[in-house]
């Protein structure tokens, strides 16, 4: 099946939205409470800039899907480029839709066909999918190179129930702004441990060092909390929740486990577990129904015990990596420099 591919502009704006509203409602059986329409998110995301966004239609000229992808400028020495690469490009929640019914992936082919070209000529190599947790999605990415790296969790904010066993000698206190020192050394060690097998994300020391004074603002909002386990006279585990906004896959009320962390002598006794007590008691008086969590697919701690305390995956990010021996240029061709009879300015590389 052929494809017409054009630039993505506001007027395929109200196409695209009951594209993203079919599809998005279809494979998540239902959109969050709170979470922006399909008209909401995309024009967020055309509006951001430099985005390399596509809208297909068939040989009959019905729409087919669309894809935008946007490009990802990080500095090396900031947190967030400990968790994804510093120059980089994602398809964010809403950053694409195929049409109804279709059996294949082709149109989506198409579609990231015309995008990749860009973003390879741009010297981007590094492409990361955000979406629900679909395995038909998954596996229409999987299809193109992609593969699983990050999950992200929800799990019900309830009324206390049973309570976890207590830990001998285990005390639990209330982090506050004069904690900012420990909070930011657990909360750099616990990135520090991504290094290894098998996640291999690379860590930089610069960044690290940034982990430790990362949260100052959030010790202080009444929105957030912390707390520090300790057994004696030292810290031994902490976690650390903040409000996260409603979103495709967000609901409404939710606040997220920015960081949890025990240290790897304590581990294995039941601390996490009562921290997260702790933390789901707090969210629950204040009103909070939900709790997010993010964590690495392929981390030997993580992929495992989130899961096992409660958090139901709710969405992935899938990421690609391409060999970085392709040339400056290697992208050239009918969409690098131009979709379908449409000029686009000259690449750089």
């Amino acid at each position: 099946m052929t494809f017409a591919i054009a630039p993505m502009s506001a007027e395929h704006i109200p196409e695209a939205a009951a594209l993203y509203d079919r599809w998005s409602g279809h494979s998540r059986k239902g959109r969050p409470p709170g979470a922006p329409t399909g008209e909401e998110v995309l024009g967020g995301l055309l509006a951001e800039p430099d985005t390399e966004a596509y809208f297909a239609r068939d040989s009959g000229g019905r729409p087919a899907g669309y894809l935008a992808a946007s490009p990802l400028d990080l500095a090396e020495d900031t947190p967030a480029a400990l968790r994804s690469h510093p120059r980089s490009a994602v398809v964010r929640h809403g950053g694409h839709a195929p049409a109804p019914g279709q059996r294949d992936n082709a149109a989506l082919l198409a579609l990231y066909t015309a995008a990749a070209a860009r973003l390879v000529a741009q010297r981007r190599l590094v492409h990361y999918v955000e979406l629900p947790a679909s395995g038909t999605a998954a596996m229409d990415w999987c299809q193109l190179g992609f593969g699983f790296e990050e999950m992200y969790g929800l799990m019900a904010v309830k009324p206390r129930g049973r309570q976890p066993r207590g830990v001998d000698g285990l005390s639990i206190r209330r982090a506050g702004p004069g904690d900012l020192p420990q909070i930011g050394r657990m909360a750099a060690e616990s990135a520090r441990y991504q290094r290894q097998s098998a996640m291999f994300l690379p860590q930089s020391d610069a960044a690290l060092a940034a982990m430790r004074t990362r949260y100052t603002d959030t010790l202080s909002d009444p929105r957030c909390a912390a707390w520090i386990a300790g057994r004696g006279g030292e810290e031994i585990g902490m976690v650390l929740l903040a409000p996260s906004p409603a979103g495709p896959v967000t609901p409404d009320g939710c606040v997220e486990l920015a960081e949890a962390y025990v240290e790897p002598s304590a581990r294995g006794e039941g601390v996490s577990r009562i921290l997260l007590a702790t933390a789901v008691a707090w969210a629950y008086d204040h009103e909070y129904r939900h709790i997010g969590a993010r964590w690495h697919s392929a981390s030997p701690l993580a992929a495992g015990h989130w899961p096992a305390v409660g958090f139901r995956v709710a969405a992935y990010r899938l990421s690609r990596v391409l060999d970085p021996r392709i040339r400056p240029g290697h992208a050239s061709g009918q969409f690098a420099g131009q979709v379908q009879g449409q000029d686009r300015a000259p690449l750089g590389t």
